[in-house]
């Protein structure tokens, strides 16, 4: 409790002394002094004298003029004899003293012990109140005149009770409750912040005080920074303090840093990260900005324009065929006569004869639904590919291919919910949670491992890109002339692949870097702003060579593109095993898919003992950033996936299997299942001891492509049709429009959560019905605006890959 009492002193005594000022005029001349430095008092007086010569809301004041040197100004010049004045003063007003008191725990003075017990702190208090005197007074903050002159407008309007200041004051940031839950946030009121505007007279020259939100970030005592006891589940790096304070926006940020580097200098244990305010930009001066709102009226105007043509030329076309139903009803008495052929292209025969002069003749029907599809130009075609209309209906569309496999669009889409979920839940580590500690007891708790181990939604993707890739690739190839795929058949699988993944992937990531910022704001917003945004603007071309996992890591654009790019390289040497099967080598295929499978455990094995058993729990930084992401770590999980796609394809899903085999094949899935994502809580559940290093190695070794064998029985029995009510429930048609729409909701998803978590105006308390509208709010919200994005983006360029292709074979 003494860091909470602590932190909530710094605080009430700077209320508490403010509001005796504004409010309790007995105080007022006593306390000015203590506060401002002897030149400021002089300023005072100067203002009282000339009050009476004011009216309106202007203030007259008068500062002194600096020479044009910045004057070195050191706290010990000029607190000596303040902090015992002021808190004299305080613990004169009984309101305040009690109030003191009893936030500090002191609640019957009449106790020897607490009486004791608040001697004692007596003399901190003193101390940090110095600290706090000096640090709002101008002489902390080496500036220009016009800080100095504001900051000291600012501290005498909080004496005379300015609303205006006092605005100020109640907008600034102040330690709340569950500070030990970890709660180490004190945001102020951004808004109430931001609208302070004050005209000041100066003299004959006039001007305007306005507030702007600076954003504090210090480091913990280490008594408050093991708040929780070593109870956090998984490292959310070093726990700082982080507040926010509304002052002047005259000053700038080497003006507070060093302000508040002063402050802190005499706290045991705590000292200054970074100190700013909180900048607000024009989107209009962002290049990066400009260009994301041009790119998106451009395809807002192509989609308008590929609407109207689509609509105005279906018009047309319906208008001529009922004119020639019309025409043809008009004429129906003619269809039982004979008639001489005249053109082959309308008039279907259904007899053929001669007539008595030696013509041939027919017997005239209907005209032919059937005819010959009028080829589409191809500057059509590209006007098309953005109508709204048909990419909405294609989207929407339940009808399948026959190469389709039934269960793969349920299970794509629960595994998104599951990715939507984890991040829902750990975007941004938490900060804008007021109550941390309790989603670490709530990790400990069994029932909640497989968020826990939410990670494997991950590999159930890689799973389904193996085994599709290879069922595909396979199929095409038996279905070319040669029975073999063909050089050209091989550029088209590399384009197709990164022309289906990158056009809607950079779309995103222009929003994400260049205009998303500009739409959030708040008190964190400056603070988190997206920090890798400008990675966005440096390393862009990793994410378009999709080597941005491995290369520059640290520096990485775009959170979560890391699998986009491990999936990209998986595509790119999956033909090492695909093509040996293609000519009939099929034992070197399968052989390539193992060793693929070796290569991960071997390298996932190694670094986990390089780094003493690193997971996302224990050294956390080492696994993310040095196992997780790595290709070579991932790749066995993706060869599990190719394994069960050659097999579908070679059985054309049609294997026979004993109903012995089934019952035992569902319980060591099930089995397997279930130890992948609960046997964590043997780790570090409630009550249970901690595995040793070489435990751990051998779970994170081993427990992903155990959980890709489990994803591949399911998909295997379901699609062989021994599945039950499993296959039933991951075949359902509605599952088929939502996962179209899943590689754009894994898009959006990051930065929908970005702009909710940062444009937080206060900490959430969260609990289970919070965290189920959050996850059902952002998965809902995620798919709607990848609905939009597919019709907008990611299906026109489909449409235009597929019309040039198209001309390209011709």
């Amino acid at each position: 409790m003494g860091c909470s009492r602590y932190l909530v002193s710094i605080s009430l005594l700077l209320l508490s002394s403010a509001f005796s000022w504004a409010h309790n005029p007995n105080y007022k001349d006593e306390q000015m002094p203590a506060i401002l430095p002897k030149d400021q008092v002089a300023a005072q007086n100067v203002l009282q004298n000339s009050r009476s010569s004011t009216s309106g809301s202007t203030d007259n004041i008068v500062v002194p003029r600096q020479s044009g040197k910045r004057l070195k100004r050191r706290v010990n010049a000029s607190t000596t004899d303040r902090p015992e004045t002021l808190i004299q003063t305080l613990f004169r007003n009984p309101q305040t003293a009690s109030l003191l008191m009893t936030l500090i725990g002191v609640s019957d003075v009449s106790n020897n012990s607490e009486e004791t017990q608040f001697q004692t702190l007596l003399p901190t208090l003193e101390d940090v109140l110095s600290t706090v005197q000096y640090f709002l007074s101008p002489e902390s903050l080496e500036s220009e005149d016009r800080c100095t002159a504001d900051v000291s407008a600012y501290l005498q309007g909080v004496g005379q009770g300015q609303m205006w200041a006092l605005q100020m004051l109640d907008a600034s940031g102040k330690p709340g409750r569950s500070i030990l839950q970890g709660s180490l946030t004190f945001l102020g009121n951004y808004d109430e912040c931001l609208r302070v505007s004050h005209p000041v007279a100066n003299g004959s020259i006039g001007r305007v005080i306005k507030g702007n939100y600076c954003h504090f970030v210090f480091t913990t005592p280490s008594s408050l920074s093991n708040f929780t006891n070593g109870q956090m589940p998984f490292s959310l790096g070093q726990p700082t303090i982080q507040w926010g304070l509304c002052l002047p926006a005259s000053c700038n940020d080497s003006a507070v840093t060093e302000a508040a580097t002063n402050f802190v200098k005499n706290i045991s244990g705590v000292s200054l990260v970074t100190a700013y305010f909180t900048k607000l930009s024009d989107w209009e001066e962002d290049g990066t900005a400009v260009a994301a709102v041009f790119v998106i009226c451009l395809v807002v105007a192509l989609s308008i324009v590929g609407t109207l043509y689509d609509i105005i030329t279906a018009e047309v076309e319906r208008y001529r065929q009922k004119y020639n139903k019309d025409n043809e009803s008009d004429d129906s008495g003619a269809l039982n006569n004979e008639a001489y052929v005249i053109d082959d292209d309308i008039l279907q025969e259904k007899e053929n004869s001669h007539t008595s002069n030696g013509l041939p003749r027919i017997t005239v029907g209907k005209i032919s639904q059937s005819q010959p599809k009028e080829t589409i130009g191809f500057g059509r075609q590209l006007l098309l590919s953005f109508s709204v209309r048909r990419n909405t209906e294609k989207i929407l569309s339940t009808r399948t291919g026959d190469a389709n496999l039934g269960c793969i669009h349920g299970i794509r889409v629960l595994s998104m919910a599951w990715v939507i979920l984890g991040h829902s839940m750990t975007w941004d580590s938490l900060s804008s949670w007021e109550n941390k500690l309790d989603y670490a007891n709530w990790m400990r708790r069994f029932t909640m491992q497989f968020l826990v181990n939410g990670t494997l939604a991950v590999d159930t993707f890689f799973v389904l890109s193996g085994c599709l890739l290879t069922f595909l690739f396979l199929r095409e190839c038996e279905k070319s002339a040669r029975g073999k795929p063909t050089a050209r058949q091989m550029a088209i699988y590399y384009i197709h692949r990164w022309w289906r993944l990158t056009p809607v992937y950079m779309f995103i990531i222009l929003f994400y870097s260049g205009l998303l910022g500009h739409l959030i704001q708040g008190p964190v917003a400056e603070s988190k702003n997206l920090f890798d945004r400008d990675n966005c603007r440096q390393n862009w071309w990793t994410n378009i060579l999709y080597i941005n996992n491995f290369y520059s890591f640290k520096d990485m654009c775009f959170p979560a593109s890391w699998f986009l790019a491990a999936d990209m390289q998986f595509y790119v040497i999956a033909p090492l095993a695909l093509l040996p099967i293609a000519f009939g080598i099929r034992w070197l295929g399968y052989s390539v898919m193992c060793l693929l499978g070796a290569v991960h455990i071997g390298s996932y094995g190694y670094l986990e003992w390089k780094y003493e058993g690193a997971t996302q729990f224990v050294d956390n930084g080492d696994s993310m950033n040095k196992i997780y992401t790595l290709p070579w770590c991932r790749v066995g999980v993706f060869a599990v996936g190719m394994i069960l796609g050659a097999t579908l394809q070679r059985t054309k899903c049609q294997i026979r299997m004993p109903r012995y085999v089934l019952v035992l094949g569902w319980q060591v899935i099930i089995t397997i299942g279930l130890l992948c994502t609960y046997v964590t809580y043997d780790d570090f559940g409630e009550g249970q001891t901690p595995w040793d290093v070489d435990t751990r190695i051998v779970h994170e070794t081993l427990y992903r492509p155990l959980w890709g064998v489990f994803v591949s029985w399911v998909i295997l029995v379901c699609c062989t049709g021994h599945g039950g009510f499993v296959n039933s429930i991951l075949s359902w048609s509605a599952w088929i429009p939502l996962g179209r729409l899943t590689y754009g909701a894994y898009l959006v998803h990051p930065a929908l959560l970005s702009y909710t978590e940062y444009s937080v105006r206060s900490l959430r308390y969260a609990d289970v019905t919070y965290v189920s509208y959050h996850f059902l709010g952002t998965f809902t919200v995620s798919y709607a605006l990848s609905f939009i994005t597919c019709v907008l983006v990611e299906s026109p360029c489909l449409g235009l890959e597929k019309a040039v292709l198209g001309r390209l074979k011709k």
